[in-house]
């Protein structure tokens, strides 16, 4: 029986990010690597997360606190709204809302991350906080205001 993506994009997981799981392809640009993240995050897999991770990041130092972060959290959903070019073809940026519940609160992380080719291949660097307005829609698609919505 086929699984859908857990990166919300309707594709069965063999088809979407299960090959960059599996390290048997990799991401072609940002916009995937984002989500297999995603799914990496839902899945457990701390191997996938420091192996994406910018080499400069040296995230094995904190594989410890990633892994713990997986005992509490469910992941709800992820929502890509925007995917940008850098200032080279070795950066992009996406901009997202990742939906968890932790111990049983609802919560988001709403971010603009960056991401650096190196070596053929992308990597997470790092992220910022977008600034959002209250009376914003949010941009999670809900409709709603951010306010009413991801920003509780």
């Amino acid at each position: 029986m086929s699984q859908l993506c857990p990166c919300g994009s309707a594709q069965e997981y063999s088809l979407c990010c299960q090959p960059y799981l599996s390290g048997d392809k990799a991401a072609p640009v940002p916009s995937h690597l984002m989500r297999s993240r995603y799914c990496a995050f839902v899945m457990k897999d701390a191997n996938y997360l420091v192996d994406t991770w910018h080499p400069a990041c040296q995230a094995n130092a904190f594989r410890a606190d990633i892994e713990a972060g997986f005992a509490h959290t469910e992941w709800l959903g992820l929502t890509i709204f925007e995917e940008a070019p850098g200032q080279n073809e070795e950066e992009g940026f996406v901009s997202f809302v990742a939906r968890y519940s932790e111990q049983g609160k609802p919560g988001a992380i709403i971010e603009r991350s960056r991401f650096l080719k190196a070596h053929g291949r992308w990597y997470y660097i790092d992220g910022v906080r977008p600034v959002i307005g209250r009376n914003d829609p949010c941009p999670c698609g809900s409709g709603k205001k951010f306010k009413k919505c991801c920003g509780q």
